[in-house]
């Protein structure tokens, strides 16, 4: 067989040539079409947090009337695997230091998310009585679903971080990380407000499409992302910007190193909290829209932009606070104000003409938010030395995941056991806002006891250092 003339792909290899010598001349510009294509992983998970999270717990609530604190069992229960992701990361690491690859944590990673949110739609036929199994074995079957999909996540956005820190330059992570949660925002965005639009007329069978039509993409997104980020020298041992790899700590290692500093105990107690009002109102917003202000699942599905578009807003301005030098602690105290006043405003809004007073209420709560954690961030930093600002931060998403599991299902429980006495739909859900209200009000109490308002942030350069050691979905939920 003849080799094919070589004018025919001559001028394909020139023009390649060309572009890889554009490219290693310009090496800023290929960094960030790689971030680039990193961030399709964040915008393929974004896209799939709003029908998961949100239109998926509202329809369970609202119009099967499953116990909301079952349903917030199974939406968060990601949030109580969590601890998997320190110990995945500690056995990555382990790995990485011998030159080995991260992408098997990957590929396992994203199958186990993949089978979870692609069979998540399918909890709608189980728990609805429309199946052929009893309430209990169907619930235990879709425990396991939400297991795998908690399981998977963690995994997965672990070794996500790792790798990203493996291929960004150190000088460059933080921008880069910061740029990563963007993404990861606006696929929110534009999952709620595409979702908005797709369920005008609402079935079961759409939401369940929607639901596997999103895991489908996410896969494929994930793909295109990760294929070949991870590259091998000859010897076998993987290209990366660190070939030493920092093997962290143990779980247990690191717990014992942070109970034997007596104020960042009082500081994680203060930001669980915190965390967990901010969570208590993730299961009930959507069903609150719906059964107390007769919102369609279309409207109540558009507040996660809402919600997204006011996190983009206070991240910045927290981020710009901390540039200007000011405590850390400052947009905490400002998260937690308006965080405040936000389920002050949606505890009153419990009429359906108040629906505009209630978007302001989600807009205030995703406002206060954004600040609190990037002012979380920074003052854990800026109490720790910088050998340890990494071990504490991943602490600190665990924490996080944790306190969001405790708020997520401790409002579910509240609400329902709020309704049951009262005999009020509005009062189980405005006894939770109560609820959360006073909490970010005893948080604010604790932070003025302890007197950290006069910490600064000294000790790292910028806000957004050391994120890779952060569950990248606690920017959101």
């Amino acid at each position: 067989m003849s080799r094919p003339p070589a004018r025919l792909f001559g001028p394909i290899l020139r023009l390649r040539d060309r572009i890889n010598g554009w490219f290693e001349r310009h090496g800023s510009a290929a960094l960030w079409l790689r971030v680039l294509r990193l961030g399709l992983f964040q915008f393929g998970m974004g896209l799939t947090l709003a029908p998961i999270t949100g239109t998926l717990n509202r329809v369970l609530i609202e119009s099967m009337r499953i116990p909301a604190a079952l349903v917030a069992l199974l939406i968060a229960i990601h949030y109580f695997v969590s601890p998997v992701r320190a110990l995945i990361g500690y056995r990555s690491d382990q790995q990485r230091a011998r030159g080995r690859w991260r992408t098997p944590y990957l590929v396992f990673g994203g199958l186990l998310t993949f089978g979870g949110l692609n069979n998540a739609g399918f909890s709608l036929v189980l728990l609805s009585g429309k199946g052929t199994l009893p309430f209990v074995p169907s619930l235990v079957i879709c425990l396991l679903i939400f297991l795998a999909y908690g399981i998977g996540v963690n995994v997965l956005e672990t070794a996500y971080l790792a790798l990203v820190s493996d291929l960004t330059p150190p000088k460059e992570r933080g921008r880069v990380l910061a740029v990563l949660w963007m993404m990861l925002v606006l696929g929110t965005i534009a999952s709620s407000v595409l979702l908005g639009g797709l369920l005008v007329n609402y079935t079961d069978e759409r939401l369940i499409a929607i639901l596997q039509s999103s895991a489908l993409v996410f896969l494929i997104l994930s793909v295109i992302s990760l294929w070949g980020q991870e590259r091998l020298r000859r010897d076998g041992t993987v290209i990366g910007y660190h070939d030493e790899v920092r093997v962290r700590m143990s779980l247990g290692q690191s717990l014992a190193l942070l109970w034997r500093q007596p104020v960042l105990r009082q500081l994680f107690a203060i930001l669980f909290i915190a965390t967990a009002a901010f969570a208590s109102h993730d299961i009930l917003l959507e069903p609150y829209g719906g059964q107390v202000l007769g919102m369609s699942v279309s409207a109540t599905t558009r507040l996660t932009s809402l919600w997204g578009l006011a996190m983009l807003t206070a991240i910045p301005a927290a981020g710009w606070l901390l540039w200007r030098g000011f405590s850390p602690v400052l947009p905490i105290i400002l998260g937690c104000a308006v965080g405040a006043l936000g389920f002050l405003v949606i505890s009153i809004a419990s009429d359906s003409s108040l629906v505009t007073a209630f978007r302001s209420g989600v807009w205030l709560i995703g406002m206060g938010r954004g600040l609190f954690i990037v002012g979380s961030v920074a003052l854990v930093m800026a109490m720790t030395d910088r050998a340890h600002a990494g071990l504490f931060l991943g602490l600190w998403g665990v924490m996080q995941a944790l306190a969001q599991g405790v708020g997520a299902v401790g409002g579910g429980l509240a609400r329902d056991i709020a309704e049951a006495r009262l005999g009020s739909v509005i009062l189980g859900y405005t006894a939770v806002y109560g609820a959360a209200l006073l909490a970010l009000l005893v948080a604010l109490a604790l932070i003025a006891a302890l007197r950290l308002a006069h910490l600064r942030p000294d000790s790292t350069t910028s806000p957004w250092q050391g994120l890779q050691d952060i569950p990248a979905d606690q920017i959101i939920y």
